[in-house]
């Protein structure tokens, strides 16, 4: 139905948008191809920012396009007119996927529960199932609306660019994501390698489903929309970095935004400081609709819109809203992205492990083999180290998080390490103890292409004076 085309709208969660960005401040087509070809197909909108930085309320904003309100739950009953009005009573088929709220309600949704699902629980399993079944539900024939929240690219942080996963089980250093892994700079390094990894995940998995619509003909016409509920802070030596302040704010409301209109096949980019309260306006604005009722958004491609010159989110506590001029902003932006670039590279997914560490210099260098045999009381201890003993090519798993604790050293002691994969150095780091913990250990991350099918071998050496290597653990 030409008047009514198919409507994919997508919502990722705790997304740093500008971790997409390579030096020319565009999409980076080398990591992440599918976000390019969204943007290469649709309107992107670099400026889009979230009005709240707490996910069951800012999915809901998002949905109705109003500000979040103190003690309104995320449930159909604390929002009763949303994106599925704009919808369901035109005959569409609605096919919802909630993963945090319960917005759509039993009138659209049949047997739409109440209360919203137990976030942590589909945080910890399921989420890559969860959204290629959703994928599968998209196809031709009634006009339908597939609405989705994917708890992607939040962690935790597993999943690879290839679409496999990093470990099986439990993160063996489950605070390293949390406060006690705040306040190290080493340990701050290996999660951002993890999180650009995982939003590569989320690439490649944007790529199946457009190439899943591609091969049915529903591409061209349908409207794709997909953004996210609020971003993330990297700040290290604070207790919070999702809860948006003055000092963070670059990182935790700017969010990703791209429209594809029906029939669009060229891409623009439109700079305007668009909202998240603003998407269900652009939605109805694209596809010449009435909105069925009032909304504190705006359509993205409004004279309102454009005249904005800042940000303006509201704050945690619903004190006062904080505001930044639109210029003030992008500088402290541009300087985030060329720190994140110098660290951690673009263009390719090798350079992201080229720039952080001590002793890059040892990257890539061949290690004796066999490795000389282990010296002294110090030992690296590799967890899940029997995975790297037998990769297998058609297994979901590639285990490319090295980590573990190291045992036998003084208290307080920290030491440089490098970590050669089959007789090659893929990584460099240096020890850390978690806050408030006594346990030293290390971490990092190995690139895909190191590890090979069958038995492959993992070395974790002390970086010595004059970069000479000491063997203190192995798999």
């Amino acid at each position: 139905d030409g008047a009514k085309p198919p409507v994919v709208m997508i919502v990722l969660d705790e997304f740093p948008t500008d971790a997409l960005l390579g030096p020319d401040g565009r999409i980076d087509a080398g990591r992440y191809p599918n976000f390019a070809r969204l943007a290469g197909t649709g309107t992107w909108f670099p400026n889009a920012h979230t009005v709240y930085d707490s996910t069951t309320k800012s999915v809901p904003a998002i949905l109705d396009g109003k500000t979040p309100e103190q003690g309104v739950p995320g449930t159909f009953e604390g929002h009763p007119r949303t994106v599925f009005d704009l919808f369901g009573p035109r005959g569409y088929r609605i096919v919802s996927s909630e993963e945090a709220t319960a917005v759509c309600p039993p009138r659209w949704c049949p047997g739409a529960e109440a209360k919203g699902p137990n976030i942590l629980s589909l945080l910890n399993a399921g989420r890559p199932e969860r959204l290629r079944r959703f994928f599968r539900a998209i196809r031709p024939g009634r006009p339908s609306f597939y609405f989705k929240h994917a708890l992607l690219p939040h962690g935790p942080h597993l999943y690879l660019p290839s679409g496999k996963a990093a470990r099986a089980g439990a993160d063996p250093l489950p605070d390293s994501e949390s406060v006690p892994g705040f306040y190290d700079r080493h340990v701050t390094n290996y999660n951002q390698q993890r999180i650009l990894l995982q939003i590569g995940f989320v690439d490649h998995e944007i790529g199946r489903m457009l190439d899943g619509m591609e091969k049915q003909g529903i591409l061209d016409e349908s409207l794709i929309v997909i953004t996210a509920d609020h971003g993330l802070s990297s700040q290290v030596g604070v207790d919070n970095r999702r809860v948006a302040s003055e000092e963070n704010v670059d990182e935790v409301a700017p969010v990703p935004l791209f429209i594809k209109a029906p029939g669009q096949s060229r891409g623009r980019i439109v700079r305007s400081y668009v909202r998240t309260t603003d998407v269900v306006p652009t939605i109805a604005d694209v596809l010449g609709l009435r909105m069925p009722y009032r909304a504190d958004g705006r359509s993205a491609f409004s004279e309102t819109v454009r005249r904005r010159r800042s940000l303006v989110m509201v704050r945690r506590d619903f004190g006062a809203d904080i505001k930044v001029p639109a210029k003030v902003l992008e500088r402290r932006r541009r300087a985030l992205l060329l720190d994140r670039l110098k660290r951690f590279g673009s263009g390719d997914w090798a350079s992201l492990y080229t720039g952080v560490g001590p002793n890059r210099k040892l990257l890539g260098r061949a290690v004796a083999e066999p490795a000389p045999k282990r010296a002294g009381k110090v030992r690296a201890t590799i967890a899940g180290a029997r995975a790297v003993r037998a990769v297998r090519k058609r297994s979901v798993l590639l285990p490319t998080q090295v980590a573990g604790p190291v045992t036998g050293g003084d208290a307080g002691d920290r030491r440089d390490i490098a970590v050669a994969v089959n007789g090659r150095i893929e990584a460099v780091s240096r020890t850390f103890y978690l806050r408030g913990s006594r346990q030293e250990s290390f971490a990092v991350n190995v690139p895909e292409v190191s590890l090979k099918p069958g038995r492959n071998r993992v070395e974790v050496f002390e970086v010595l004076g004059g970069l000479r290597l000491r063997l203190i653990g192995d798999a």
